[in-house]
């Protein structure tokens, strides 16, 4: 048998559009040389103008901010994206031969165990993962959207952590990472959480300079799981 066709399958699936060209690096670094990787897109099929026409995002609490194929910023509400996401991952299943799935999305996400492979969460790999090494810690968290940060608040104090929030999107002006990077420094916190699957690696090690902080994105946690889960 070839080592190609012995060769792991690892899904991804965005809750924007495919190819995330911002992630190729990271995956070089994260993700083990026997992993083949595949794409798909909640979004797609439709082009910026026509989600921001048919999913005005307007003043709904729960948004979610993911990235265009040509870079550009996406922003919308979390119950608008479920049946689109819920399709990609579902084709993703059935269609493409993958033998586990990461969803790049740290909102809350159904239970896919009837699929017959394993479906990946971040929020939940990262929950886990940060009370494991944390355990009632001071919390620092950075979201894409300041209309994040009041769930964000409630979602990590529900699981035992002090919270601080603050914000800067991973898709946006560096400078504003960078002003949030030093806002991080005032604040009290044991570890800075960048609760986007958007931040890179090299957002993560800038923002920790600037803050003085230790600093996580969930590509680290959830691409961790997927080589213990398919690495040869």
């Amino acid at each position: 048998m070839s080592d190609a066709a012995c060769r792991a399958r690892l899904g991804i699936v965005t809750i924007g559009q495919s190819p995330r060209s911002d992630l190729h690096d990271d995956l070089a670094t994260l993700l083990d040389a026997s992993i083949e990787c595949l794409e798909r897109g909640a979004l797609d099929a439709l082009t910026l103008e026509q989600i921001e026409n048919r999913y005005p995002v307007s003043d709904q609490p729960q948004v979610l901010v993911s990235r265009m194929r040509d870079g550009r910023q996406v922003t919308i509400a979390e119950p608008d994206l479920e049946p689109l996401l819920d399709t990609a991952i579902r084709i993703m299943a059935s269609d493409d031969g993958v033998d586990a799935i990461v969803v790049l999305c740290t909102g809350e996400l159904p239970d896919y165990r009837h699929l017959g492979l394993p479906v990946l969460s971040p929020k939940r790999l990262v929950r886990h993962g940060i009370q494991a090494l944390f355990p009632g810690g001071r919390l620092l968290v950075m979201s894409p959207e300041p209309r994040q940060m009041a769930n964000t608040r409630t979602r990590w104090e529900a699981a035992g952590f002090s919270v601080e929030t603050l914000s800067a999107s991973p898709y946006g002006d560096p400078a504003e990472l960078e002003r949030a990077a030093r806002q991080a420094a005032e604040m009290h916190g044991d570890l800075l959480y960048l609760d986007c699957m958007g931040y890179t690696l090299a957002h993560r090690r800038r923002i920790a300079a600037l803050s003085g902080k230790r600093t996580v994105t969930p590509r680290q946690l959830v691409f961790g799981a997927a080589n213990l889960l398919l690495a040869v």
